[in-house]
């Protein structure tokens, strides 16, 4: 019998919160005992549309687009009417801890250039309705812009772009995840050591994966320029992307420069490619990693895989990644579809096309899609959501292998592998084989600690590979698929494991 659960709202007029603040309270509203979900969003249309869309906007909620919304479901009423009290005391705390300190912070752009002159960039979390305003005040100010929001309109994002690029300005975004700028890491960044590699992407977790296995192979990034994810598309036509290449061969700190994006749009992959083949020709060496994509070398080194972007660019800074060690035979894994769990979108990209290619019945889900996350934590902030599918799969006998990502740095939950290895560790009490298959996208600064994760994950059964992509080759393999041989490049095991190690890790 299916218990029922109970969903109540509050609703606080003109009251703002920045997305960070929204999701934080999010995940401490979910970790309460009884509840099941909790939305904290701004009451925007595109936000109500898609909490009423995952069932979490209670009939009769009104609400306006400066209205603060919170909705809470949960098996118990009384759990879920704490959980509000909770949210308002938390809300109320928070007011107060402002109104001590609004003397010294800054409300506006104009009071945020005065307090910091010396500021060369602003980044903007605010709902999509009100950001390309604040993006548009600070590029008029003369500040770069990283555009952390989503839902903006693309109309916007072209008006933005074209007033940056008139202004020598970058306009990172809308929607973007990820950059690194003078050492400095803002939204979801891992610490990543200084070197010779620029990269400039369309892709946060591809970014992310790109960087991180340079790193690990002791290749530094002189600049991690994110642009978002519709740069390269005809609407936008990949006015930042272009931008932000002139900037990183003008600074000159750049000996390589990599490009990360699912494939453009058809003509701006011309022009992009002809952009990068200037770059090249005038001595700068240049790789484009264009997701799913048939690798190639001329006129310009083109990769479809995240790893395969990053052995071509650390051969062209003079390095090069260990070759991938043996894998497990085929037919030596559980019988059973690949069930791919992604926090991160490009990496679950990545994963689909090499399974796809393997002819594997396969499901990649990237769990911070918006249908996933609507009123919730993205899952790299709260991995909750995901560690309940990973139980999930367990009851589905169809599932033979689970294919993980576990992405680290800052922004991202302080225990991702916890959560994981927590969630294994219990689907574990099946009576029937399976396998999960996991890679860690995260350098050894990071601040959860790469080897104290890779040890958590390591202890309770998972199979670590040395990439994304190594991971789901592997997974292929323990699935009974043919694999294409991979490029010589970073280990499929996180310790060189041959067949026997893999063989010895499933259950």
């Amino acid at each position: 019998m299916t218990a029922t659960l109970t969903l109540a709202a509050s609703v606080f007029p003109r009251l703002y919160r920045d997305s960070v603040a929204l999701l934080a309270l999010a995940s401490k509203l979910e970790r309460r005992e009884h509840i099941v979900r909790a939305g904290v969003v701004m009451a925007t249309s595109a936000n109500l549309r898609l909490l009423a869309e995952s069932d979490m906007l209670p009939d009769g909620v009104v609400a306006g687009a400066d209205d603060l919304l919170i909705t809470v479901k949960g098996g118990d009423p009384g759990a879920v009417e704490d959980a509000l009290a909770f949210a308002a005391t938390t809300l109320s705390s928070t007011d107060e801890g402002s109104s001590q300190v609004s003397e010294q912070r800054p409300q506006t752009i104009a009071e945020g250039i005065a307090s910091r002159p010396g500021a060369t960039v602003v980044t903007v979390s605010v709902p999509g309705t009100y950001a390309a305003l604040v993006a548009e005040q600070a590029l008029r100010r003369g500040l770069h812009v990283m555009c952390f929001s989503d839902n903006v309109p693309v109309s916007d994002e072209v008006r933005l772009k074209a007033l940056a690029a008139r202004r020598r300005l970058l306009m990172m975004g809308p929607d973007c995840g990820t950059a690194v700028l003078g050492g400095v890491p803002l939204g979801f960044a891992n610490v990543l050591r200084p070197g010779p590699v620029g990269i400039v992407a369309a892709s946060g977790t591809g970014a992310q994966e790109v960087s991180c296995l340079l790193d690990r192979a002791g290749v530094g990034t002189a600049a991690l320029i994110g642009v978002g994810g519709r740069d390269l598309s005809s609407a936008v036509g990949g006015v930042m992307t272009e931008l932000a290449l002139d900037l990183l061969v003008a600074d000159r700190s750049a000996e390589v420069i990599v490009v990360v994006s699912k494939p453009p749009a058809p003509a701006v992959a011309e022009r992009l490619l002809a952009r990068l083949g200037k770059i090249g020709a005038d001595g700068t060496p240049v790789v484009a990693c264009l997701l799913g994509m048939e690798d190639a070398d001329q006129p310009v080194a083109v990769r479809g895989t995240l790893e395969g972007a990053a052995i071509e660019a650390a051969r062209l800074a003079g390095v090069t990644l260990p070759p991938a060690v043996a894998e497990p035979g085929p037919g030596t894994g559980p019988a059973g579809r690949v069930l791919g769990l992604y926090t991160g979108g490009t990496l679950a990209a990545e994963a689909k096309a090499l399974l796809g290619r393997a002819g594997l019945a396969a499901e990649v889900i990237d769990l911070g899609d918006d249908q996933y996350t609507a009123g919730r934590p993205h899952p790299m902030i709260d991995p909750g959501a995901r560690a309940a599918r990973i139980v999930q799969a367990a009851a589905d006998p169809t599932v033979g292998v689970v294919l993980l990502d576990v992405v680290l740095g800052h922004g991202a939950h302080p225990d991702p592998a916890g959560a994981v290895a927590a969630a294994v560790l219990q689907a574990r009490g099946v009576d029937r084989p399976m396998a999960f298959v996991a890679s860690i996208c995260g350098t050894a600064a990071d601040p959860q600690g790469f080897d104290a994760q890779a040890r958590t994950l390591r202890e309770a059964g998972l199979l670590l590979a040395g990439s994304n992509a190594a991971a789901a080759r592997l997974a292929i393999r323990l699935a009974g698929g043919a694999v294409l041989s991979p490029a010589p490049g970073p280990s499929d095991g996180a310790e060189n494991p041959g067949p026997g190690d893999a063989e010895g890790g499933r259950r």
